[in-house]
């Protein structure tokens, strides 16, 4: 029976698989498919594949099946050609390795020979080498004590230059003495360290060189300091810096410091003198400004041009002191402030004419002891007391005007304040100023006791007016313009009132009592009215200035004194004329003497007007006439009530007695009299 086509399909489907699967394990049992297929497996990219291709090119010239037959022993023969040439190539090495040997042996044999030597040798120096590096341990130490005693000799010992400046009279004294006289100063600072260690024999021999150069360069400073200080002799000396500092540094040596500070006030004594006589008698150069002398005609101007010159002159060489000793006063401040600060100030209508030592202490500006700064100052200007004491006593001695006397006593002891500030009270000049402040003061209050004097002696009467008399309105004058002057001053006001006092006492005692002498003779009532013109003509003046207020209060108090003894004769010649005191004075009061008395009241009542102002009329003020009538009228009225009391009470008694005006119609009548006042 054939097959069908579909079941041949099948089996040879089945014949295939079968076969595959049996070519696979022939495949992996044959070594030589298993190389077939590395082969085919080498990638012919790789590198190591294309050299072993590159160097099978150079083998396999041809790709014929006789080529391929003989490859392997082409190969094999070129491999033993390579080896036989690298045996003949490594007997060459060989042979001359060998020979490298025995060239080898020889330099270690001669090595060991110069070992030897060598070390026989290093045997035989071994001494000298140890005594070179003690040589040279020791060279360094020299070297290292030598750079020590460079550095100690510049520390502690000055250069040959530095010695030379010093010592030699041929050098100047200029910037490299002071130079090295601060190193000198330094050394022996330093020195003064070395004592307290170990090398005080070191520092006390040091210590004595540097004693002996410093001896010498002060000596050479003084000698060359005083010569230069001839130079301030001149009117409007310069100070040269290197003056300056060679005071500074002669501060270090107190005697020879002194003796400079004695030449300076001796030649600033002489020429202060000298140029103030000039300015007195000569002027200026070429006559301006003219001479003070010229100007003796006007005292003002003469005394105050002669103290401006002195204060001008106290401030010139306060400065010039200052400067030239770099002197700072403790606690001081700028002398033109300290004239600003003063008690008093001129007003004359226009005719105003302990040191510390420091690293460097030469650098260290020293402060001048007060008290030897103001002696100096003292000293300077101690030339100027004499001139001026004889020239200003005799100004003062010839005023006998108390205002001109008080202008000069104001100026005098302005610029009393002004020295004293600057000098010192104990200084020469301003002792002399004391003394000529208290001449001026002694010869104002001689004019205002002369004139006291004149005053009591030739006492002036009241005149009828009872108004203030004239030597009263010009002493009263005189009063306004002192105290306008002393207005102007620079007193503090707590002290004004104090110190003006006593020129009021003097002033106003004396005049007090020839307004008692004069008023003596008046008559009660014009004693007390003329007293009051007098005391408040003297009150208004007072009431201009508040360092008179406490015055011019106990005058008020005098004046309110005076005015109540007017208000009490004012009430009783009231009562008199009004027929009051005839009534209360009456025994039992009777219609008569109560009808008499309201008809003199009633007169009273329309004259009181009349009466009161011709009375009172002589007071200076018609405040003080109706301040009395007033105080008169409420007197009157108390006593008017008081007595219509007593009336109206034995009215209602039974008496027979005539009615009394009404004390509200009568306090009527007088009210209107006041508004007429």
């Amino acid at each position: 029976m054939q097959p069908t086509s579909g079941s041949n399909v099948l089996v040879a489907g089945d014949m295939d698989g079968a076969a595959n699967v049996q070519t696979a394990r022939l495949t992996k049992a044959n070594p030589l498919s298993r190389k077939l297929n590395k082969i085919l497996d080498i990638s012919l990219e790789d590198a190591d594949t294309q050299q072993a291709l590159q160097a099978l090119s150079e083998v396999y010239s041809g790709n014929s099946l006789q080529h391929a037959s003989s490859l392997r022993s082409e190969i094999e023969k070129r491999v033993a050609a390579t080896n036989k040439q690298f045996l003949k190539n490594l007997d060459v090495v060989a042979h001359k390795v060998r020979a490298l040997e025995e060239e080898l042996k020889s330099v270690n044999d001669c090595c060991w020979d110069m070992e030897a030597k060598l070390r026989s040798a290093t045997d035989d120096t071994s001494h000298l080498m140890r005594m070179a590096q003690e040589l040279k341990d020791q060279s360094q130490q020299c070297l290292a004590r030598r750079t020590i005693i460079d550095a100690f000799l510049s520390r502690f010992t000055l250069t040959d230059m530095q010695l030379h400046v010093l010592s030699s009279p041929d050098e100047s004294v200029g910037v490299a003495f002071f130079e090295a006289l601060r190193r000198l100063q330094r050394l022996t600072d330093d020195c003064r360290a070395l004592l307290v260690t170990d090398r005080q024999e070191a520092g006390i021999e040091i210590m004595e060189s540097l004693a002996s150069y410093q001896e010498t360069a002060y000596d050479k400073l003084f000698r060359w300091t005083q010569l230069e200080c001839r130079s301030l002799g001149q009117e409007a000396p310069e100070i040269a810096p290197t003056l300056r500092e060679a005071l500074r540094a002669l501060k270090e040596r107190p005697v020879l410091f002194q003796a400079c500070i004695e030449e300076v006030t001796s030649i600033r004594y002489a020429a202060i003198a000298r140029s103030y006589l000039d300015a007195l008698t000569r002027g200026g150069p070429g006559g301006l400004p003219r001479p003070i002398e010229l100007h003796a005609a006007d005292p003002l101007r003469y005394i105050g041009d002669m103290l401006a010159w002195l204060h001008q002159a106290v401030t010139e060489e306060h400065e010039l002191l200052d400067t030239l000793f770099s002197a700072r006063l403790r606690g001081s401040y700028p002398l033109r402030q300290r004239i600003c600060d003063s008690d008093l100030c001129p007003v004359q209508d226009g005719h105003m004419s302990s040191k510390e030592r420091g690293s460097d202490s030469l650098d260290v500006v020293y402060d001048l002891d007060d008290d030897a700064f103001l002696i100096a100052l003292d000293k300077s200007l101690a030339g100027t007391c004499r001139p001026l004491k004889s020239r200003v006593e005799q100004v003062l001695m010839s005023q006998t005007d108390a205002i001109l006397a008080y202008r000069l006593c104001n100026i005098v002891h302005f610029y009393e304040n002004i020295i004293v500030k600057s000098m010192g009270a104990n200084a020469a000049l301003s002792v002399t100023v004391h003394e000529l402040t208290e001449l001026a003061y002694k010869m104002f209050f001689d004019a205002l006791n002369a004139h006291a004097s004149l005053m009591l002696r030739e006492v002036q009467l009241p005149s009828d007016d009872l108004q203030p008399p004239p030597i009263l309105r010009e002493t009263v004058l005189q009063l306004r313009e002192i105290m306008a002057i002393y207005d102007e001053s620079l007193v503090t006001f707590d002290r004004r009132e104090e110190q003006f006092a006593g020129i009021l006492s003097a002033l106003w005692d004396p005049l007090s009592q020839m307004c008692v002498l004069g008023a003596s003779r008046l008559p009660p009532i014009e004693n007390a009215i003329y007293l009051v013109n007098c005391m408040q003509y003297v009150q208004n003046a007072l009431s201009l200035y508040p360092f008179t207020a406490t015055q011019a209060q106990a005058m008020e108090s005098q004046i309110e004194a005076q005015l109540e003894l007017l208000v009490n004769d004012e009430y009783k010649n009231m009562l008199r004329e009004s027929g009051l005191e005839g009534l209360r004075k009456a025994g039992p009061v009777t219609a008569h003497a109560v009808r008499d008395a309201m008809d003199r009241l009633d007169i009273f009542l329309y004259s009181a007007v009349l009466d009161t102002t011709s009375d009172l009329g002589k007071l200076s003020k018609r405040k003080l006439a109706s301040q009395v009538t007033r105080k008169s009228f409420k007197l009157f009225m108390a006593a008017y009530k008081a007595l219509f009391e007593e009336v109206e009470n034995m009215r209602q008694d039974q008496v027979d007695l005539p009615a009394m005006r009404a004390v509200e119609e009568v306090e009527t009548l007088l009210s209107l009299e006041q508004d007429d006042l």
